[in-house]
């Protein structure tokens, strides 16, 4: 609680809460209805694809042809619209925010911004205002794509576009595995299709350069990481009758020893534990660290970016 009273004392974003999504929705797929639900959040109806059709998250420039304009790129131009979610492909993005006083998001947004700058050094108090306006980057540059190649670290030069996310860490119910999962429950979760249940065969991650800093370095929040520190990203299914599965893990930075392991490339989540997962609805994401408060949650920075998601409908 401590970060949120910080960042609405200043009137900026971080992103430190959980609801749930109204406005248009944001998305390339063009055979997709749109509809009210009661609480006001615009849910859409998408098609699930064929039994045994594999889909591949997809995201184009046109996802951000009307996207805010920062340092390096553009960030997706709903995301401090409450009631809307992010609807790429056959994949809905939870995504929730508020611009009512301040401005505030989390869950899931598209970016090709390329800028992987340390605004943690020398900012304002508590040493991360300068991360705030400057949350939209990814540490390899720009999306795993096929139609460029950008170098990381060149502002102003944009790439293909990613998936950021910021993850509430401390509204999430923690260790939710065997419970029933509700979209309003959690923070960050993808439901995949329509009514289908999928297998997921591939998942990109990336770290986001605001952990990415404050386990390096520390940010006023996050202190720089030792021997035994570890960051990590836990990936939990859905299964057909609503029970959260068993996480996966995938590290995103570890350090043993005198070492801080933390790859700024995409990584390819490991097939064979996406595979353990089941058939799944809906993806559900959370995150660790061994720099937390009992009270607060994590002080390291609860960001991760992702690309190329990849299922095949079961059933």
């Amino acid at each position: 609680m401590k970060k949120v009273l910080y960042f609405l004392s200043v009137g900026l974003l971080l992103g430190l809460s959980s609801c749930n999504n109204d406005d248009a929705p944001l998305t390339n797929e063009n055979a997709s209805a749109v509809a009210k639900s009661q609480s006001g959040i615009t849910k859409r109806t998408v098609a699930d694809p064929a039994i045994g059709t594999t889909s591949t998250l997809n995201l184009t420039s046109a996802l951000l042809t009307s996207g805010i304009t920062t340092t390096g790129g553009k960030y997706w131009e709903n995301t401090y619209v409450s009631n809307t979610n992010l609807n790429v492909d056959i994949f809905t993005f939870s995504h929730t925010a508020t611009s009512s006083g301040y401005n505030y998001w989390d869950g899931f947004i598209v970016s090709n911004v390329n800028d992987i700058t340390d605004y943690g050094s020398g900012s304002g108090p508590g040493g991360s205002d300068g991360w705030v306006p400057h949350q939209w980057g990814t540490m390899a540059g720009s999306g795993f794509g096929t139609s460029s190649t950008i170098a990381a670290g060149t502002p102003g030069t944009t790439g293909d576009p990613y998936i950021v996310a910021y993850w509430s860490s401390y509204l999430d119910p923690k260790n939710p595995q065997g419970t029933t999962f509700s979209e309003s429950g959690f923070s960050n979760w993808v439901k995949i299709g329509n009514t289908g249940l999928y297998k997921v065969e591939g998942l990109k991650i990336n770290m986001h350069p605001w952990p990415y800093y404050g386990c390096l370095y520390g940010d006023g929040f996050a202190r720089a990481f030792t021997s035994g520190d570890s960051f990590k990203l836990l990936i939990y299914g859905v299964n057909e009758d609503g029970t959260i599965t068993n996480p996966i893990v995938h590290t995103l930075a570890n350090h043993t020893g005198s070492s801080l392991v933390m790859p700024t490339g995409w990584i390819n989540v490991n097939a064979s534990n996406l595979q353990s997962l089941g058939e799944v609805k809906y993806l559900v994401f959370q995150m660790t660290s061994t720099d937390s408060d009992l009270v607060y949650g994590m002080n390291t920075a609860a960001y991760f970016c992702l690309d190329k998601l990849s299922v095949k409908r079961i059933e």
